[in-house]
C-alpha cells in the first residue's frame, strides 16, 4: 500500500516543484543606472575659509563662488566657475574663473586662469565643501552656502 502511495504521490510532487519554479528561463531586471555626481549649479556665499591653520569668514572675509555644470556622463561632471574671495584687513583679493570637474568619489579638479588645483568635495543640504589637497600652496578648505 505505502508503495502505491508514494507510486502516486510522486508525479505530484515533481509537477508541484516544477509549477513553483516557474518552468522557464526568468530574466533578472535591469539594475538602475548608476547615479552621476551631483549638480553644483548656482551662486554660493562664503561661510569659512582655512588657509595655513587660520580659519576666517564673515564680517572678516567675504566671496561668492559661481558654479555652472555643462556637462555631465556616467560618473563625472564639468562646468564653469568664477569666485572671489576679499579679506579687507589683510589686503587679500583672490580671484579666478575657468573650469571644474567632479566625480562621484568626491573628487574635484579645478583649472582656472590662476590657480589649477586637486582636491575633494563634499555637498550637505545647500553646504559646499571644497578641500584643495594640491599644489601646496593653494592647500585649503572653503565652505559656501547656496544661495
Amino acid at each position: 500500500m505505502k508503495k502505491h502511495l508514494l507510486r502516486l504521490c510522486a508525479p505530484l510532487v515533481v509537477a508541484a516543484l516544477v509549477a513553483g519554479c516557474g518552468g522557464g528561463d526568468t530574466v533578472d531586471p535591469e539594475p538602475p543606472p548608476a547615479a552621476g555626481p551631483p549638480d553644483l549649479s548656482g551662486t554660493y556665499s562664503l561661510v569659512s575659509l582655512t588657509q595655513g591653520g587660520a580659519t576666517v569668514g564673515p564680517p572678516i572675509a567675504s566671496g561668492t563662488f559661481t558654479l555652472s555644470q555643462t556637462s555631465s556622463s556616467g560618473d563625472t561632471a564639468s562646468g564653469t566657475m568664477t569666485y572671489e574671495v576679499s579679506v579687507p584687513a589683510a589686503g587679500i583679493m583672490l580671484q579666478d574663473q575657468g573650469t571644474f570637474t567632479i566625480r562621484t568619489d568626491g573628487t574635484w579638479q579645478q583649472s582656472g586662469t590662476e590657480v589649477q588645483a586637486l582636491g575633494t568635495y563634499t555637498l550637505a543640504g545647500n553646504v559646499l565643501t571644497v578641500i584643495v589637497t594640491e599644489p601646496l600652496a593653494a592647500v585649503s578648505t572653503t565652505v559656501w552656502q547656496r544661495q
